[in-house]
């Protein structure tokens, strides 16, 4: 079995949403002063590649520490988007993956725009879902929807519809994945297991592709 790496690493530098302040990284204790080494980690839950629960925009809805692991573990229909016209991606863009969401597991959006973290372009004009193609996702048994962007709906979004959409059907959104022109045209398994936090309404994942 191939283990696929997808996830970025969590850093100072790194690229956070727009008006999120960085992660700090701080040498707590050293094995030359105390004997130990342990790091003082201070980010917030949606730094990174990271999941979103319903709870991130929905009051009273699931917080990631709710769902059973199984949730986060599950067969993925990977669509290939890097030739996409256009910065949306619609219902007629989604329909040749209809065999694949109706068994369930994860929808992963490969856009390619991971070629462009750490610039500023990254926080531009990403493919996103159209409400059209999020509520027909509905339609699926669906654990969740992945994509290689920053979010699931434009950086300039206030209302954000389409997290409320997938949201509200009870599904995760993973965000920030990378290395998706790693994995294969089919036989995938997404895992991405949160940290377990409690009423957690985000958390980092460390994702990965099995194949």
């Amino acid at each position: 079995m191939n283990v696929i790496d997808l996830t970025h690493t969590i850093c100072s530098s790194m690229p956070v949403y727009p008006g999120t302040e960085p992660p700090r990284i701080e040498e707590a204790t050293s094995i030359a002063k105390e004997g130990f080494a342990e790091k003082l980690l201070t980010f917030y839950s949606h730094t990174g590649t990271h999941m979103d629960a319903p709870a991130h925009l929905l009051s009273g809805k699931a917080t990631l520490d709710s769902f059973e692991p199984s949730h986060f573990v599950g067969p993925a229909t990977v669509g290939d988007f890097r030739n996409a016209l256009g910065a949306t991606i619609g219902l007629r863009d989604l329909l040749p993956l209809e065999k694949g969401l109706e068994r369930g597991g994860f929808l992963v959006l490969h856009t390619g725009w991971s070629r462009f973290w750490g610039e500023e372009s990254y926080f531009g004009s990403y493919p996103v879902l159209t409400q059209e193609a999020c509520r027909w996702l509905t339609r699926f048994p669906l654990q969740g929807v992945a994509m290689d962007t920053i979010s699931v709906d434009p950086i300039d979004s206030f209302e954000l519809e389409n997290h409320r959409i997938l949201l509200g059907a009870g599904m995760v959104i993973v965000e920030n994945l990378t290395n998706l022109e790693a994995l294969p045209e089919s036989g995938v398994t997404l895992c991405c297991l949160p940290l377990k936090i409690e009423k957690s309404d985000g958390a980092p994942v460390r994702a990965v592709g099995l194949c």
